[in-house]
């Protein structure tokens, strides 16, 4: 059986105030070419098909002429779909009926219902247990598990009910879908504070259930084989989603024949790169000044390309400087996604709390803590204008409080 994987598309997504839809576009067209060379089964698409839960009408007729079109490409070809934490699960299954007359099955959540003994099932396991046919036979298996917040068990389930059905051998390829957080992955281009706080599996989670021969992860945008088990994978965002996704993106082409399973990446064509000028320093001291950068801005504003902007300083830039930033932008190829600034780094000690005691706290006003708090981050006072507005916003708050 041979399968492409893919995940994580974001359908939507507005990066810096720009749409993407063209760029999603030329992402169809490249998976469009590698479905008709690799004539695969099954296209399985592991979750965060749009990138929020109410995507807009235009996102919404995207996603469903790409899957109609992909779909006319091949009369045999299957689609598996699930839902990932970006989705609404209702929203993606309602049109799953009309979906069935196209060959595409999407799961966007498990059906409970009440059991009385904890020994069955309290899930409908037909529903996510798909057969992927080639010539009238079954020839393997999609166990389309949607985004659960991190349930293992449920794979054991499943293949334990999967091996109960008269439709079943054991010459059949099974491929078990998640939409998860493995603790083992890499995960370069995510925050760690936020994948930290999601509930994880172990990769011992999974390598414990015998009898898959691929797991194909959404969820986690940086395309691997997870702790190097090359039957284990994310297969990564299509396209970058941040700044910090600056590397190459991919689909997988997963070849299961006589019980060995091969994973081939496949590189995907960026049409819009996404730039960090000069370049990213890791400190205030690599940055360069404002008029530093200024001067080399005409090196890029050339090229089509998303630019974030590093610079050395001592103080917040004024509103005038950054105007002058966004201007030099206006007209050109290159596209503005704002600026990072770099200031020194404190001396030790600067970031004691001058507030210590609760009765210290309450004997300031909010003003006073956000004047306070921003010297202690800035380094230096707050200007006399922005000092103006934000007296208005506490004056406003404390009116409604």
């Amino acid at each position: 059986m041979k399968v492409i994987h893919t995940a994580d598309w974001h359908i939507g997504q507005i990066f810096h105030n720009y749409s993407r839809e063209e760029e999603h576009k030329y992402f169809f067209e490249q998976l469009k070419s590698v479905i008709i060379k690799e004539k695969p089964d099954v296209l399985v698409v592991s979750g965060d098909v749009f990138h929020t839960a109410t995507p807009t009408i235009v996102s919404q007729r995207m996603y469903y002429n790409f899957i109609v079109d992909l779909s006319r490409l091949d009369d045999d070809l299957q689609i598996v779909i699930t839902s990932g934490n970006h989705d609404s699960p209702s929203r993606l299954e309602a049109p799953r009926p009309l979906w069935e007359a196209f060959n595409v099955s999407v799961i966007g959540m498990i059906d409970y219902h009440a059991v009385a003994d904890e020994n069955e099932l309290n899930f409908d396991a037909t529903k996510i247990e798909i057969p992927i046919t080639k010539k009238g036979e079954i020839i393997g298996w999609v166990l389309a598990v949607p985004y659960l917040n991190g349930n293992q068990n449920i794979y054991d389930k499943l293949l334990e009910h999967l091996k109960t059905r008269p439709e079943y051998n054991d010459n059949q390829c099974i491929v078990a879908m998640g939409h998860l957080a493995v603790r083992s992955a890499e995960i370069a281009g995510h925050n760690p504070d936020i994948i930290g706080k999601l509930e994880t599996l172990d990769v011992d989670d999974f390598t414990d259930v015998k009898g898959i021969d691929y797991w194909a992860f959404g969820h986690i945008h940086y395309p691997q084989a997870i702790r190097g088990i090359e039957n284990m994978r994310y297969a990564g965002s299509p396209l970058p989603i941040s700044f910090n996704e600056n590397y190459q993106h991919s689909v997988v082409s997963v070849n299961i024949e006589n019980g060995k399973t091969e994973a081939t990446v496949i590189p995907l064509k960026t049409l819009i790169p996404i730039i960090d000028f000069p370049s990213k320093p890791k400190s205030y001291d690599e940055a360069l000044p404002y008029e530093t950068v200024m001067m080399k801005l005409m090196e890029v504003l050339d090229e089509k390309a998303y630019v974030r902007v590093h610079v050395q300083a001592e103080k917040p830039l004024t509103q005038e400087n950054t105007a002058l930033m966004i201007q030099a932008f206006e007209g050109q190829n290159a596209m503005f996604c704002g600026i990072q600034s770099y200031f020194p780094e404190k001396a030790e000690g600067d970031d004691l709390q001058e507030v210590k005691t609760l009765r210290e706290l309450k004997a300031k006003s909010p003003f006073e803590l956000g004047c306070s708090v921003y010297q202690k981050k800035n380094g230096c006072e707050m200007p006399d204008e922005l000092k103006e507005m934000f007296k208005k916003v506490c004056e406003e708050a404390q009116k409604v409080s």
